[in-house]
């Protein structure tokens, strides 16, 4: 377990467009850390597009900022988001009817899914003040039930809508963005997903907030295993993948990163190296991926709803009233997300 294995699987997908065969090992995954400006909306946004090139993938933005659906709507308003559906799921139908086939096409108003099977879940600000609702009924369920099904079905809530809307539009792979607050909505994910794609960026809080993530997927006195334990035990999500995002590449040697991110690097995976009961790697430093800074190219995606792997390199795009160009190391990214992808 090394840091120049993870160098190495770069050096490959930089200099040899390398992906690992198979296919995916999960039918539902959620992009999550917790901390913000780390890259999940933009990460989820583009796994969203190499997953629906080969799967019909359901899509579901739960965290408040609502980064992700403004990516996807950009500026136009969603008829029903998560919050419709699991307000009434958790409180009962004075809150409002149980809302089902909520979710939209994304090529309904996404240029660039046209000819993938992809559909969303948009997100709502209304989330922010979901955990207040959220753990009022969980202590409620807890203290006045005889049986932990209670509690059970509303961990649960999340999963069952997700499942419910997965079969009625015909998915067979879900994708989550989280918030970078724990409680509520990335509560209710943890529970509802099979697997966990976590990017770390290359600083000090990152690293840190890596470590309190897998803390609380496995210590019993932390609150999502707690609130497991008294449901009888649900399933914990495993670790698909750790992507290392904005890694610099100023090096001597071609297609390494730099001495600062290469120590970062090492550091999340000391920390991994804590946890291998999260992984079904025999080696976590399997699970790694190196992304580098996507520069221009990352806002370009982002603001413009245009998946970095349909990016014409030394293309213009005006951005928020500045000229931006499409870098060649584009094709860099491209090859890092076809990897990304092939290793889940």
């Amino acid at each position: 377990m090394s840091v120049e294995k993870i160098l190495d699987n770069y050096s490959k997908v930089i200099n040899e467009g390398y992906v690992k065969s198979g296919n995916l090992r999960y039918g539902s995954y959620a992009v999550s850390n917790l901390r913000g400006g780390v890259g999940k909306s933009t990460l989820s946004f583009n796994l969203a597009h190499e997953i629906s090139k080969t799967h019909s993938v359901l899509v579901a933005d739960l965290c408040p900022q609502c980064n992700l659906t403004e990516i996807f709507f950009r500026g136009d308003q969603p008829k029903y988001t998560i919050h419709d559906a699991l307000q009434p799921k958790l409180l009962g139908p004075a809150f409002g009817e149980v809302f089902k086939d909520i979710a939209v096409r994304v090529s309904n108003f996404c240029s660039s899914f046209l000819r993938q099977e992809c559909f969303f879940i948009p997100g709502d600000p209304e989330m922010f003040a979901f955990p207040s609702s959220l753990y009022q009924q969980l202590q409620l369920a807890n203290t006045k039930s005889k049986s932990t099904n209670a509690v059970k079905n509303l961990l649960l809530s999340l999963k069952d809508i997700l499942g419910e809307e997965a079969k009625t539009k015909g998915c067979n792979k879900m994708l989550v963005d989280t918030s970078p607050f724990y409680a509520g909505g990335t509560h209710l994910t943890w529970c509802a997903v099979e697997a966990l794609v976590i990017p770390v960026r290359v600083d000090e809080h990152s690293i840190e907030s890596l470590d309190l993530t897998l803390k609380m997927l496995t210590d019993i006195s932390k609150d999502f295993m707690m609130w497991n334990e008294r449901a009888q035990g649900l399933s914990i999500p495993k670790i698909a993948a750790i992507v290392m995002t904005m890694v610099g590449a100023k090096s001597q040697k071609k297609a390494r990163p730099d001495a600062a991110s290469c120590m970062y690097i090492e550091r999340a995976l000391e920390t991994v190296n804590k946890y291998p009961q999260l992984f079904d790697y025999e080696d976590p430093s399997d699970a790694f991926v190196i992304s580098d800074d996507f520069l221009s190219s990352g806002r370009i995606s982002g603001s413009q709803s245009i998946p970095i792997s349909e990016l014409t390199p030394g293309k213009f795009h005006n951005i928020q009233g500045k000229r931006l160009q499409v870098n060649s190391s584009v094709t860099r990214y491209k090859n890092q997300l076809k990897y990304l992808v092939s290793i889940l």
